[in-house]
């Protein structure tokens, strides 16, 4: 049978409702929705997560646009996704000033639901 495809209409509604959905919990995606800078964090943290690269404090401020957020903001955000146990940060043997970010193995595994969620809905546009 011939599968509906949705216009882009339906697919933005089913978007917004999943973003909506999200919001009330107090989960990894909701820290993902809450900030643009959060949004940053999350993804340069995941990219590299998914790639086994190391990404540090120091990366994260020069990769994210200043206007996102200041060094001290970053700062407090990842203190606060640590101690949510979304990211976890590590020090490098060489260098214990150096502190590496990663995504906690259920932060993984949302990432990865979250990506799928995506493609779903947006491969139904014709």
């Amino acid at each position: 049978s011939e599968r509906v495809l949705m216009t882009e209409d339906k697919v933005v509604k089913k978007l917004k409702e999943n973003f909506y959905k999200r919001i009330d919990k107090h989960d990894e995606l909701q820290f993902l929705d809450s900030s643009t800078l959060n949004h940053a964090l999350c993804l340069e943290i995941a990219e590299c997560t998914f790639a086994e690269k190391a990404i540090s404090y120091e990366d994260l401020c020069h990769q994210i646009p200043r206007k996102l957020g200041s060094r001290s903001t970053i700062l407090n955000s990842l203190n606060y996704a640590v101690a949510e146990g979304y990211f976890i940060k590590e020090s490098v043997d060489y260098d214990k000033r150096i502190k590496n970010y990663k995504l906690s193995s259920n932060f993984k595994t949302v990432m990865i639901d979250w990506i799928n969620e995506l493609k779903s809905v947006t491969s139904e546009i014709d």
